[in-house]
């Protein structure tokens, strides 16, 4: 009967862990956005021009799931409770760019020399666009996909 117990409590907890902070955050925000969608990184290539896909082909190779939260009506304190999530996370901002109102930041979240999690903010002051992709990425990885996409943080 023990065994059966901490066999009941191994897989709890498992499954737990595979659930990502970003993840959380959807779950939690899913019903108050005006369109939510989460699916395999594999069926996102039926979303894309072609040009777009091949683009970030090498990121969903190692990207297992893709989650997008879009809020248009509520933008104000949706994008106040995401900067407030992010604050509280172990996210780390990886990139900001500032064009006037427009605004996208990129955040990761590292395990065991791992990039488990890339959370896209896209906002325009109008509209809050969040993609989350869970990941498996070394930072050679990155530091690859930055050289073949020629992005430079000089």
């Amino acid at each position: 009967m023990k065994k059966l117990a901490y066999l009941l409590i191994f897989v709890l907890f498992s499954s737990c862990a595979t659930h990502t902070s970003f993840y959380d955050f959807y779950e939690k925000n899913q019903s108050e956005s005006d369109f939510s969608i989460g699916l395999n990184s594999s069926l996102l290539s039926n979303f894309l021009s072609d040009e777009d896909y091949e683009e970030i082909k090498p990121i969903l190779r190692k990207a297992k799931h893709v989650r997008v939260l879009v809020f248009s009506d509520n933008y104000d304190p949706m994008s106040k409770k995401f900067n407030k999530f992010i604050k509280r996370s172990d996210f780390e901002n990886l990139l900001s760019i500032k064009d006037d109102e427009d605004k996208v930041k990129i955040y990761t979240l590292e395990n065991k020399d791992k990039i488990k999690e890339i959370v896209v903010d896209i906002s325009t002051g109008e509209e809050l666009v969040l993609l989350g992709l869970k990941t498996n990425l070394s930072p050679e990885d990155l530091s690859k996909l930055m050289e073949e996409n020629d992005i430079s943080f000089d």
